[in-house]
């Protein structure tokens, strides 16, 4: 064989594999870009919930810092405790 139609064969041969190499890459990066879509929906609906979560830790913030469960258990405790009191010391006079 002639040196011109072994240089033929080299072309045909290297571009079939460019061709291939390419449709491989395009196929490629067209699997990553689904995968980053779904990466990213799944990290919005995370951003969306970490903001349910740290609105419902101010309401228990504010309830805690309110007093009002403080004033709560003082008041269920305290409360009983002072209605006997009462009582002993109404029963003595």
């Amino acid at each position: 064989m002639n040196e011109i139609l072994h240089a033929n064969i080299f072309f045909l041969i290297a571009s079939i594999a460019t061709v291939c190499f390419c449709f491989l890459i395009c196929f490629l990066l067209y699997q990553i870009i689904k995968i980053m879509q779904l990466v990213r929906s799944v990290l919005e609906k995370i951003e969306a919930g970490s903001e349910v979560l740290a609105s419902d830790f101010a309401h228990i913030r504010m309830f805690f810092s309110e007093g009002s469960f403080l004033t709560r258990i003082i008041g269920f405790f305290g409360g009983g405790m002072r209605r006997s009191a009462r009582r002993k010391k109404e029963e003595e006079l």
